[in-house]
């Protein structure tokens, strides 16, 4: 049997660190970095002896751990480079606003997401954040789970999770675009903003990956949707939708994350349960699917060089999951795909010697202003001239 597709590896285990195994939850432990890892954490019988500990991955020897007394922090974020740390503490008793801290690009732009507020600032020592948006009214309820911005720092989404009167999970990602201060939700446990080149497309674009289950059906739908504004000799705002498949998935499992692997122009969807789906971003299309591990992922970060990701288990592990480029070209080799794919896993090999773009159709672009049906699914307008894509 040749190698798989997705290399799966331990890298630590966080027991081994001074961890105790119940505080190893979402609110305790964050990732900046595929290689920074941070722990808020006390001895069982000394709840009063808190500390953080950082751990950096990047020692071939074993992960280096430093650790510090860390009192009323309510949580804990590194930077993905520098020495750094953001804390989310109390005061008078009582705990800050924010819900969540993130880390989004480029490195060093900090996001903090409050009870009523979203907002972004310098990583360092700069000036206190700036209110980049008003969380919707739909959002007020549910916890936040994820802040990001794309990289031209035009598109934000802040995503929550909450219950809904069956006892289930739903997802709700509000999106809002900067240009012209506009906002929607939509219904997603799980989004990436990635910076990508479309095949059709000279120029690059941002784009919109989200990932949802409704309850326990046996589907869940991934969505792609291009960001606008639109840019001159691009070919029209491109927006894809397919179904993934969750059949003999554990009871319950939503998509918790989605990553992207921009050399191979691939989505991963990993879901709660450590259920790893690989789709295409030019057709949405699912191409695999693999059980990582038989156990909750509750943190990722993208892993760029490996075409993967480094997540965090509820037992303490910490995994490594890249792609191989060849076992992903036989793949594709009994599975339908995207010509610009292939092309990719060509190049990465070493079997061509460059990408080919595919020439833009002979269509025009949809001229500004005039709204579209946005097929994904995701809103029922899309107006390209007033918000480049945005579904209101």
């Amino acid at each position: 049997m040749g190698e798989p597709p997705v290399r799966v590896e331990v890298l630590t285990q966080l027991q081994h660190h001074g961890i105790p195994p119940e505080q190893i939850t979402y609110p305790r432990v964050t990732l900046s970095a595929p290689w920074r890892l941070c722990v808020r954490h006390s001895p069982p019988q000394d709840p009063a002896g808190a500390r953080v500990t950082l751990l950096d991955l990047r020692e071939p020897h074993g992960p280096a751990t430093h650790s510090w007394p860390l009192h009323q922090a309510q949580g804990a974020l590194a930077h993905p480079s520098q020495p750094l740390l953001a804390l989310r503490g109390v005061r008078r008793g009582t705990a800050l606003p924010a819900l969540a801290v993130d880390v989004c690009p480029p490195p060093g732009v900090l996001g903090v997401a409050g009870a009523r507020d979203a907002g972004a600032g310098d990583g360092g020592r700069g000036p206190k954040p700036r209110r980049q948006f008003r969380r919707h009214e739909r959002l007020w309820c549910t916890e936040v789970v994820g802040y990001q911005r794309d990289a031209s720092g035009l598109w934000l989404a802040l995503s929550t999770l909450g219950l809904d009167q069956k006892g289930q999970v739903v997802g709700l990602t509000q999106l809002h675009w900067r240009g012209g201060r506009l906002s929607q939700v939509i219904e997603a446990q799980a989004v990436g903003l990635p910076r990508h080149s479309f095949s059709r497309n000279p120029h690059p674009s941002s784009a919109l990956l989200a990932a949802v289950r409704h309850g326990t059906e046996r589907n869940g739908q991934f969505h792609v949707v291009e960001l606008g504004p639109h840019q001159p000799g691009n070919a029209a705002l491109l927006s894809a939708r397919a179904s993934l498949a969750f059949k003999g998935a554990q009871p319950g499992d939503f998509p918790s994350a989605v990553q992207f692997a921009p050399r191979l122009g691939l989505a991963l969807v990993l879901t709660k349960h450590a259920l790893l789906f690989l789709a295409d971003v030019e057709t949405a299309q699912p191409l695999h699917r693999v059980q990582l591990a038989w156990d909750i992922v509750f943190a990722t970060v993208p892993d760029p060089p490996r075409h993967g990701l480094v997540g965090v288990c509820r037992s303490g592990k910490v995994l490594s999951v890249s792609l191989c480029p060849d076992p992903l070209l036989q793949l594709l080799s009994r599975r339908p795909a995207s010509l610009y794919l292939t092309q990719r896993l060509l190049q990465l090999v070493g079997r061509a010697p460059g990408l080919c773009k595919v020439s833009p159709p002979a269509e025009p672009a949809m001229p500004r202003g005039q709204p579209r049906l946005q097929a994904g699914g995701l809103g029922s307008r899309c107006w390209q001239g007033r918000a480049g894509g945005l579904c209101q």
